[in-house]
């Protein structure tokens, strides 16, 4: 029921203060994955967070401890092409809540009252275009907003960690990992004019 109730709660990104490597900007985490963004390529790794053992056994009894299967991690990196070097990352957003670590007994490696966002925002990663990463239900979602005059043909992805990759009959990138897949929905392409949506062609 914990596990079941975790994986309803809203996708969230929380700024990198020590609790991970320090190339990293925000750290995003949830059932079975986490997500690692830096100005130049978001990370994902999938696996862990394994469900707890099932409660309850017999009154009186001895209880044998029988440790997890270890679990195979699957890393996929993409990366931005030809991007800006020095782009820098924001937090939009903010959201009530907090995040927390308490790692052994010395406060000095703990960190605590870290903010959550709801997007994080990489301006100018091409001319005229900004990265904008959030969560629709669950799960990972990211624009690219391109100001009047920018050229979308600037936007270049390269994927590492997939042994295999195709488009499927609805239009989705597919990344195979490890015997995992990893779904990259159709782009829904617009532009807005006078607070209209218009549908652009592309795939």
């Amino acid at each position: 029921q914990t596990l079941s109730a975790y994986g309803q709660l809203p996708l969230y990104f929380e700024p990198n203060e020590g609790q991970t490597d320090p190339n990293v900007s925000f750290i995003s985490q949830g059932v079975g994955y986490t997500l690692f963004l830096t100005p130049h390529e978001a990370v994902l790794v999938l696996g862990g967070n394994s469900p707890p053992t099932k409660p309850g056994s017999p009154r009186g009894k001895i209880l044998k401890f029988t440790p997890p299967p270890p679990v195979q991690l699957s890393v996929l990196r993409m990366k931005l092409v030809g991007a800006n070097l020095n782009p820098s990352t924001e937090g939009l957003e903010k959201l009530p809540g907090i995040s927390n670590y308490f790692i052994g007994n010395k406060p000095a490696l703990w960190h605590t009252h870290i903010p959550q966002y709801a997007k994080v925002r990489v301006p100018g990663v091409y001319p005229g275009i900004d990265l904008v990463y959030y969560g629709n239900q669950r799960q990972l979602e990211y624009d690219f907003v391109a100001k009047p005059g920018a050229d979308p043909r600037a936007i270049r992805w390269s994927y590492e960690g997939a042994q295999k990759a195709e488009v499927n009959t609805a239009g989705e990138l597919v990344l195979n990992t490890s015997g995992k897949s990893v779904v990259f929905k159709a782009p829904v392409l617009y532009q807005e004019q006078g607070g209209v949506k218009q549908l652009v062609n592309g795939r």
